[in-house]
């Protein structure tokens, strides 16, 4: 009885772990890593139909705004995997908060193809970093990549300001 009674406790406590804070945090980090990461299988899974995604450098590098919808974002997953392969990503906090997740990250990849701007390709590894806001909708997926993004990354800064 009592070991029933312990596995009712540890089954409860584990669905309590399972809330859809804990889901969505997960999905944050597992779109991220996905897209920047290469795999594009993560859109379909996690990104609304009419998702939004947005860094300042889109307009620069695009000439807009912000990358909408799906199958434009899958096009830029697959445009941004031929320049830069090799990628690694640190995510260095979580902060979440009902619909929203927010992560700061650091990116490192190598650059094999010339920019969109006709920039050539510098191969050596870059880093850069960012904090990144998702918002979601209320059957889980994401509706919105909200970022900013800085060079050095999160990690390299720290380093600077301890020497």
């Amino acid at each position: 009885m009592r070991a029933n009674v312990i596995q009712a406790v540890l089954l409860c406590f584990v669905s309590a772990c399972a809330s859809p804070q804990v889901e969505r945090i997960a999905s944050a980090e597992r779109f991220f890593r996905g897209v920047y990461g290469c795999d594009p299988s993560v859109v379909d899974d996690l990104a609304a139909e009419d998702i939004v995604v947005t860094y300042p450098v889109f307009e620069e590098l695009f000439g807009a705004p912000a990358i909408r919808g799906r199958e434009a974002l899958k096009q830029f997953v697959a445009g941004f995997c031929e320049r830069w392969t090799e990628g690694e990503v640190d995510i260095h906090e979580v902060v979440s908060d009902g619909d929203k997740v927010v992560l700061v990250w650091s990116f490192r990849a190598r650059n094999v193809r010339a920019s969109p701007n006709g920039q050539p390709p510098t191969n050596p590894k870059r880093s850069w970093g960012g904090i990144t806001l998702f918002r979601f909708d209320g059957a889980g997926k994401i509706i919105a990549e909200i970022g900013e993004e800085s060079e050095p990354g999160p990690a390299q800064r720290f380093v600077a300001d301890d020497k």
